[in-house]
C-alpha cells in the first residue's frame, strides 16, 4: 500500500512539473507582450503561426509516425471513435445555438476545430510519453480532415451562408494542408531502408522539436494581445467554451467506453478532445464573415480555461 501511494505521488509530481513546463513558453509569450518587446504583436502572431502550421507541426507529425516504436492502431473502433464522437457532440448544438442568439454555426466551428496540433501534440508527448506520438499523429490527421470539412460547412449552413461554396473551399484547404500530408509521409517512410528513414528523421526532427515551444509562445503572445476580448465575454461565448472543453470530452469519453477502445489509444483521443478552440477558427470565421468577433472571444476565453481543464483531463487519463 505504501509503495503504491509513493508511486502515485511520484506520478503526480512528474505530471505537475510537465504541465508547468508546458505553461512556461506561454507565460514568456505573455511577458514579451507586456514588455512590448515586439513592435507589431499581430504581425508576430501571423508569422509564427505560418511557421508552426506549415513547417514545425508537419515535421513533428512526420517524425512521430516515422519513429513510432509501438504498432499503430488498426482496429475499426479507433478509426470511427473521433468522427462518431464529433457527430454526436454536434447534434444538440443547432437548437442550443438558436436559443443563445443564433450562434449554432460558430458553435459547430469551435467544437469541430480543436487546438490538437499547437497544444495537443505537446500535451500528449508530456503526459503520455514519446511512445504515444505515433497514435497522436494519426488522431491529429483525422481531426484536421474533419475540422476543415465539417467546421466551415456547418458554420455557413447553420449561419445562413453558402454551404456549397464552403464545402468546395474546405476540400481545397484539406488538399493543400501539410498537417494532412505529414502523417501520410511518415507512414510511407517506414517502407524505406532503416538507414534512409533514420536520415530523413534526423533531417526533419529539429524542426519538429521547435513546434511545441514556438506554438505555446505564440499562444501566450496571442492571449496577451487579445486580452481585452475576455472582458466582454457573455453567455454566448461561455456556451462555446463549455461545448468545446466540457461537452465534447464527455461525449468522447462515452463513445470510447462504448467502443471498448484500448486504454492507450483512448487516452490519446480523450486528451486531444479536451483541447480549446484552435486559433485558426477565427481566420475561418473572418474569411466567411460569420461571427468572427464571437469566435475570437471563444478562442481567447477557451485558451484561458484550458489552463485548468487540460491538466484535469491529463490527470484523469494518467490515473485511469
Amino acid at each position: 500500500m505504501a509503495r503504491a501511494r509513493r508511486v502515485g505521488q511520484e506520478r503526480a509530481v512528474i505530471l505537475a512539473l510537465a504541465v508547468s513546463g508546458l505553461l512556461l513558453p506561454a507565460l514568456l509569450g505573455v511577458l514579451v507582450g507586456m514588455l512590448r518587446l515586439v513592435d507589431d504583436p499581430e504581425a508576430a502572431v501571423d508569422h509564427l503561426n505560418v511557421f508552426a502550421l506549415y513547417v514545425a507541426f508537419p515535421a513533428l507529425l512526420f517524425v512521430g509516425l516515422a519513429r513510432a516504436e509501438e504498432p499503430l492502431p488498426g482496429g475499426w473502433a479507433f478509426w470511427v471513435a473521433v468522427p462518431l464522437a464529433l457527430l454526436l457532440a454536434l447534434v444538440p448544438l443547432r437548437p442550443v445555438g438558436d436559443r443563445v442568439g443564433g450562434a449554432a454555426g460558430t458553435l459547430a466551428l469551435t467544437v469541430s476545430f480543436g487546438n490538437v496540433a499547437y497544444l495537443g501534440l505537446p500535451v500528449v508527448e508530456v503526459v503520455l510519453g514519446p511512445q504515444a506520438m505515433g497514435t497522436a499523429s494519426l488522431v491529429v490527421g483525422l481531426h484536421v480532415v474533419l475540422s476543415l470539412l465539417v467546421g466551415p460547412l456547418l458554420l455557413l449552413l447553420w449561419g445562413g451562408g453558402d454551404a456549397t461554396g464552403a464545402l468546395g473551399r474546405s476540400v481545397r484547404r484539406v488538399a493543400v494542408q501539410p498537417l494532412l500530408w505529414a502523417p501520410l509521409l511518415g507512414l510511407a517512410s517506414r517502407l524505406l531502408p532503416d538507414g534512409a528513414r533514420e536520415a530523413a528523421v534526423a533531417l526533419v526532427a529539429p524542426l519538429g522539436r521547435a513546434a511545441a515551444p514556438v506554438a505555446l509562445f505564440l499562444l501566450g503572445l496571442y492571449l496577451h494581445t487579445h486580452a481585452a476580448r475576455v472582458r466582454s465575454v457573455d453567455r454566448v461565448v461561455v456556451a462555446h467554451v463549455v461545448a468545446k472543453l466540457v461537452w465534447l470530452p464527455l461525449v468522447t469519453a462515452c463513445v470510447l467506453a462504448i467502443l471498448g477502445l484500448g486504454r492507450d489509444e483512448a487516452a490519446v483521443i480523450l486528451l486531444l478532445s479536451s483541447m480549446p478552440p484552435a486559433i485558426t477558427t477565427f481566420a475561418l470565421a473572418r474569411a466567411w464573415r460569420q461571427g468572427a468577433d464571437r469566435v475570437a472571444q471563444a478562442v481567447v476565453a477557451g485558451s484561458g480555461a484550458a489552463v485548468v481543464v487540460v491538466p484535469l483531463v491529463a490527470w484523469w487519463v494518467r490515473a485511469g
